[in-house]
């Protein structure tokens, strides 16, 4: 193998291992496919999972003819790859004709394993199609008995009595700090969790913060308290999946993460170009409420859906999701906000969080979202994206490095909120 000169020419080749009960199993495709592991599981008649829990750059290449290995049957078209054989190692060329000669032992095959993405779907431009595509994708399951619409169809869990109470003082314009103390009073466990956030070192506030009403007029402020509430009453409402993304590290710390980073954000942006503080911190905590959705409503699926991304942890989470599900988090998770009756502006920035040239209602907010989450998993971001939120690479990476600066306090205040959960 020589070194490889020009490797955006190449197409890269990406190594997972697998294994099960009785072994382990190395398959190796393009890295512009995504690993089949039902296809696989059909050829080798045994069910393997992710050895590595997430692996963006792949799996180190074990030695040929040291344990079995799978190939895409595919490779064998093309006339040069770009492999390499450590994680953080350099990439070297190879051809097919080397390829398949180093994998020729009894152990090696060449099979179809591995599809290409740009054979796979992508959601619905307009969210006034989210629907059909849902019910679509739904009648796939033969486990589910179709209905003319998604809430027929689907066991959705009722939204908590606090969150159907916010959301109608939120539309009331004469409520002030008194009714916001009221509503939130009814549960008990939320004002803990909102007199917790306001006591948390995040903030520093001074002093002890003894009630709801202390945490908004010393802290917080009315609409951050409102928009806080309401994201922790509906998230109190489903249950934390337990069959995961093992790599997903805590669904609340995810949406915190990302709430106070959006919050950061904001004040960061120009006066003229912001959207409400407190609505970008709830569509924050929201953003990945389709998750929840998905792990609550479609159990087994969202348990064949995580082995994937595990096994695809170097595609985008909505190609793995649309060959799974043919549905995305991002559409099934407005759809519930939207059939919750929640505001426009907060169900549509999650709907187009995945489209960062998307120019329609609510733009702003849904843009917004879209850095934070490049930001958060260190992907690039297009300068015209962040020149049309007025703010510089430079000025959105302080906001995330404060953010994490502050990762043991954002740990303790998540802490709170899993303790007060279970």
């Amino acid at each position: 193998m020589d070194a490889s000169i020009d490797l955006q020419t190449t197409p890269r080749l990406r190594v997972v291992h697998l294994a099960d009960h009785t072994g382990r199993l190395q398959v190796i495709f393009p890295e512009n496919n995504m690993l089949d592991i039902s296809a696989v599981s059909r050829l080798t008649k045994r069910r393997f999972e992710p050895v590595n829990h997430y692996h963006s750059s792949g799996d180190p290449l074990i030695k040929p003819n040291s344990v079995t290995t799978i190939l895409e049957a595919s490779m064998l078209k093309e006339a040069v790859f770009s492999i390499r054989t450590k994680v953080d190692g350099a990439y070297h060329d190879i051809t097919s004709a080397e390829l398949e000669a180093m994998f020729s032992g009894p152990l090696n095959r060449f099979e179809a394993i591995s599809i290409d993405t740009s054979l796979i779907n992508r959601p619905v431009d307009n969210h006034e199609h989210d629907e059909e595509q849902i019910l679509q994708a739904l009648g796939r399951f033969q486990s589910i008995r179709l209905k003319q619409r998604i809430e027929e169809t689907l066991e959705i869990p009722p939204l908590p009595a606090s969150s159907h109470r916010i959301i109608r003082l939120s539309t009331d314009k004469s409520a002030g700090t008194d009714e916001l103390c009221d509503v939130i009073a009814l549960d008990p466990s939320l004002a803990a969790q909102v007199i917790s956030w306001a006591s948390s070192p995040y903030y520093g506030a001074p002093g002890s913060i003894e009630s709801v009403e202390d945490a908004i007029i010393r802290v917080l402020g009315y609409d951050m308290v409102m928009n806080l509430a309401l994201g922790l009453s509906m998230g109190n409402g489903f249950q934390a999946p337990e069959d995961g993304p093992r790599h997903y590290e805590d669904f609340w710390l995810d949406s915190v993460s990302n709430a106070v980073l959006m919050e950061s954000l904001v004040k960061a942006m120009p006066l003229q170009n912001r959207p409400k503080l407190g609505h970008a911190y709830l569509a924050g905590l929201l953003h990945n409420f389709g998750y929840l959705g998905i792990s609550t409503i479609l159990p087994p699926h969202f348990s064949i859906l995580s082995r994937y991304q595990e096994a695809n942890a170097h595609l985008p989470s909505e190609l793995v999701e649309m060959q799974i599900l043919h549905f995305t988090k991002e559409q099934l998770g407005s759809w519930l906000l939207r059939y919750w009756s929640l505001p426009d502006n907060i169900w549509m920035a999650i709907r187009y969080s995945k489209k960062p040239h998307y120019y329609g209602e609510h733009a702003m907010l849904a843009k917004l979202l879209f850095v934070s989450n490049q930001l958060r998993h260190n992907n690039p971001i297009e300068p015209s994206v962040l020149l049309e939120i007025g703010l510089t690479l430079e000025e959105a990476e302080d906001c995330r490095n404060a953010i994490y600066q502050k990762s043991a306090e954002l740990h303790k205040m998540v802490a709170l909120i899993n303790k007060m959960n279970t």
